[in-house]
């Protein structure tokens, strides 16, 4: 059975983007790789300061399993 309502944002380890390049926590200067419900990438740096990826859009991710 299918979720409903808003999707939530979900810290994960890397993402791709529509534009084919991809996003993850080994990338220089990345700490945390976030997705969000609107398919927009947030991420943190290594002095702790979030921000969206400017223009990027995920198409698929690899979630965290802790």
């Amino acid at each position: 059975m299918a979720r409903k309502g808003v999707k939530r944002s979900i810290q994960v380890w890397g993402c791709d983007l529509e534009d084919g390049t991809k996003i993850t926590n080994n990338d220089e200067g990345i700490v945390s790789v976030i997705v969000n419900g609107d398919r927009t990438v947030t991420v943190t740096d290594s002095s702790n300061n979030e921000k969206i990826v400017e223009g990027a859009r995920w198409v698929s991710y690899v979630p965290r399993q802790n």
